[in-house]
């Protein structure tokens, strides 16, 4: 029993030798390190090899092959860094599909992921959604006033959600379809380049005295408030003093920067109901409210399934030389002195197989952090060959 307090010092003085060494390491040696496990984890999937070959216009015969492996990887997420059996240092890599074993904590009562993806740990980074607030339709000053209340109680759930399971923010974004190039450059902000835009859409259902109008399945419909029930009933009178209501369609939209299919669809039909008897700003009744709630929090459980497996991945927005700008800031997690990977997302990891591509990679350090995005500095690797759009991955276990 004695050697037990031994044992643990020797591991915790191992453990502690280990993080000093890969403290020690170069960003050069880092990003080698990267690159060497970026070719390697590739091997462990399938790999599709196309060959072409041609005569060249001299009458020699050309060829040239590509690698692609077939594991499916939404981003990329280094965890630390070790040696390999021949002293080499290598990146410990977190790839969606293959690693995972750390998960996020789920909100209470959620599903599992229907993806039948690995969940990607948690961490300091956090995905930061762009909300949009659309309204289709005409409605009065009255039921305007609910659809506000609707958006509020709809987004602090959703907010409250995300919190819940350290796996993202919400913050408000402008719409910017339509805008002219001049409009964009004058009226554009950093809101708008954002990893992730979620999108609120009320939609007005046909009005009708008939309780499942507006439902193509009255299976779908939300349980019947009891004001909406009393409405409903021919023997009341509700010609006089009758409190506003109206149905509606939220829809709900999760979509990935330059992207135009969302990652997440869902469709709500819904009443609003004020307040009988309110002489102030219309209310929503009680009822009305706790459905709200309900219903909010069963979204948030679905965003839950759509986000646990999602890497935080940022994107280069600017590329001047050595000032290179990403879309990631301080309300994602990042940090000044956070080092961070530029890659060609249209190569890496997915073509890592491919002669030269690893070795576009560039290391970079965070300088200054907006609430919005990162300015980074590159510190290894070929900077001139960072351009926009290319992907920003967490060099280090951002925690």
């Amino acid at each position: 029993m004695r050697r037990l307090p031994a044992l643990l010092l020797t591991l915790l003085l191992a453990a502690s030798g280990a993080s000093a060494w890969a403290q020690n390491l170069s960003m050069e040696e880092k990003l080698t390190a990267i690159r060497k496990s970026l070719v390697e984890t590739a091997l462990e999937g399938p790999t599709k090899v196309t060959s072409t070959q041609w005569i060249d216009a001299q009458g020699v015969l050309r060829e040239s092959s590509t690698f692609r492996s077939g594991v499916e990887v939404r981003g990329v997420r280094v965890l630390g860094y070790s040696t390999d059996s021949d002293g080499e240092a290598s990146a410990k890599l977190q790839w969606q599909e293959l690693y995972g074993s750390g998960a996020a904590k789920a909100p209470a009562n959620s599903p599992s992921s229907g993806s039948g993806c690995k969940p990607m740990a948690s961490g300091r980074l956090q995905h930061l959604l762009g909300l949009q607030w659309n309204v289709s339709g005409r409605f009065s000053a009255e039921e305007q006033n609910l659809l506000d209340q609707l958006r509020s109680h709809w987004a602090d759930q959703l907010s409250s959600t995300g919190a819940t399971a350290a796996l993202w923010r919400i913050t408000p974004k402008a719409r910017s379809e339509g805008r002219s190039g001049y409009e964009q450059a004058l009226l554009g902000a950093s809101v708008d380049e954002l990893p992730w835009s979620l999108d609120l859409t009320v939609v007005a259902l046909p009005k009708s005295d008939e309780s499942n109008a507006g439902w193509t399945n009255p299976g779908d419909r939300p349980p019947m408030l009891a004001e909406e029930a009393a409405r409903s009933s021919p023997r009341i009178n509700w010609a006089f003093n009758m409190p506003a209501m109206v149905r509606v369609e939220l829809q709900m939209r999760l979509i990935a920067r330059n992207q135009t299919k969302p990652v997440m669809l869902l469709n709500t039909p819904m009443t609003l109901i004020a307040q009988d008897g309110n002489w102030g700003i219309t209310q929503l009744s009680n009822a009305s409210r706790t459905q709200i709630l309900q219903l909010a929090e069963n979204a948030g459980l679905e965003l839950f399934k759509s986000m646990v497996c999602q890497t935080v991945v940022g994107e280069v927005t600017q590329a001047l030389g050595k000032q290179i700008r990403i879309n990631l800031g301080s309300a994602s997690g990042v940090r000044v002195g956070d080092t961070w990977v530029l890659a060609d997302s249209a190569k890496l990891p997915q073509r890592a197989l491919e002669p030269g591509n690893a070795g576009q990679t560039v290391m970079a350090k965070v300088q200054y952090v907006s609430e919005h995005y990162a300015q980074l500095t590159p510190t290894a690797g070929p900077a001139q060959n960072v351009q926009t759009r290319w992907a920003a991955w967490s060099a280090e276990d951002a925690r």
